[in-house]
């Protein structure tokens, strides 16, 4: 049974509290290991070549869980599932790939290529593109075909879950409405680099970070949390802290580290870590931009904010760096992985983990490499 036939079958069910579902995450993350890719990745054509493989290996995959729609419950590790949201994502996301695999088809020098072909990618067709693609593979792809399909199946897990829960708790997977941004309709090969959680006590985390960035003339949102910023201010000054932003950007995280989608103090959160970002002038953005701790905010919330002038900025690529079972090699190949996928978005690091420090000069050599560009900050 498919999913569509699945929605006729199962009610409109509403699963697991805010709190629940963040403490009961996914058992296993998908990471990657780029280096079993038998193609170099040094160019456009590079990136174009291993997207297409990507994106089809990803539709291929996401037919098969898609066929075990009616075993959701069990597989995802959720008690019940809310039809709605998981036809939208899934929808959505066949859509996405379709779209992904034309903007990857336009290096193709004749139809015999790997990802090629004469047949349209659309998002009734790519399952079966993704299926044809695989089978027809030879074996000097067959370690990475192996590496590539695992990392799918959880990969598409990990979104299922999310998209199962949605909206209680809301995430990343799904926008509430208008005045929300994931990255997922800018133009091809357009990225963000963000950073939550900081700032970092002095001399740590974040300033390297930052030196890192500036050394390399790249530029990231740095979204702070109230308190931690209020504990710096209180360790060094205004002016500190001005320095060490310089260049970069700044957004709100809030005032705590706290699911925002139920929080009765939501707009005194916002309002005041947002006043002392504005009153140190660190926010170098046009608009006033707020990611919600875990993704989790409400319709009222964004509604709101979006009359004041700003955006929930969410994510459509995340690092999992703060995840202690994935080392750092495998973040770094996990992000690339995903730029593959979904060519274009936002960027999900933190920079209170070491981790971001081995990631992001390798995703600078790789951006440069192949072709990619990182949105101007300050433009948002």
């Amino acid at each position: 049974m498919n999913f569509r036939s699945l929605s006729l079958a199962l009610p409109l069910l509403v699963l697991l509290s805010g709190a629940s579902s963040r403490a009961a995450g996914p058992k296993e993350v998908a990471v990657a290991d780029r280096s079993l890719w038998p193609r170099p990745l040094r160019s456009s054509q590079d990136f174009d070549l291993a997207s297409r493989a990507e994106n089809l290996v990803f539709a291929q995959v996401l037919g098969e869980l898609e066929a075990r729609a009616e075993g959701f419950p069990a597989l995802l590790g959720v008690k019940q599932v809310h039809d709605e949201s998981v036809r939208r994502w899934l929808e959505g996301v066949k859509d996405t790939v379709a779209r992904n695999l034309r903007a990857a088809r336009a290096a193709c020098g004749t139809p015999s290529e790997p990802g090629c072909g004469v047949e349209e990618p659309t998002a009734e067709n790519v399952v079966r593109l993704g299926g044809a693609f695989v089978a027809g593979l030879g074996p000097e792809y067959r370690a990475w075909l192996a590496m590539d399909s695992r990392f799918y199946t959880l990969y598409v897990k990990e979104q299922l879950r999310l998209a199962a829960l949605f909206p209680s708790p809301t995430s990343e997977i799904l926008p509430l409405g208008s005045g929300e941004v994931t990255g997922s309709d800018w133009p091809d090969r357009q990225f963000l680099l963000t950073f939550d959680d900081g700032p970092t006590p002095a001399g740590k985390g974040t300033d390297r970070l930052v030196a890192l960035l500036n050394a390399r003339e790249a530029r990231g949102v740095f979204f702070v949390l109230g308190d931690a910023l209020e504990t710096r201010l209180g360790r060094t000054s205004a002016a500190s802290l001005q320095a060490l932003y310089q260049g970069q950007c700044v957004g709100s995280h809030g005032q705590r580290h706290v699911s925002h989608q139920k929080l009765a103090t939501w707009k005194e959160s916002v309002e005041g870590s947002r006043e002392r970002i504005s009153t140190l002038g660190l926010a170098g953005t046009r608009k006033v931009l707020f990611r919600p701790p875990y993704g989790q905010r409400s319709p009222e919330l964004t509604r709101w904010l979006s009359g004041q002038g700003g955006e929930v900025m969410l994510w459509n690529i995340d690092s999992q760096d703060w995840n202690a079972t994935v080392a750092p090699g495998p973040t770094t190949d996990r992000v690339v992985t995903l730029m593959l996928l979904w060519r274009r978005g936002i960027v999900l690091f933190h920079d209170v983990h070491d981790k971001v420090h081995e990631a992001v000069p390798r995703l600078l050599d790789f951006a440069r490499d192949t072709g990619l560009t990182w949105k101007d900050c300050a433009a948002l």
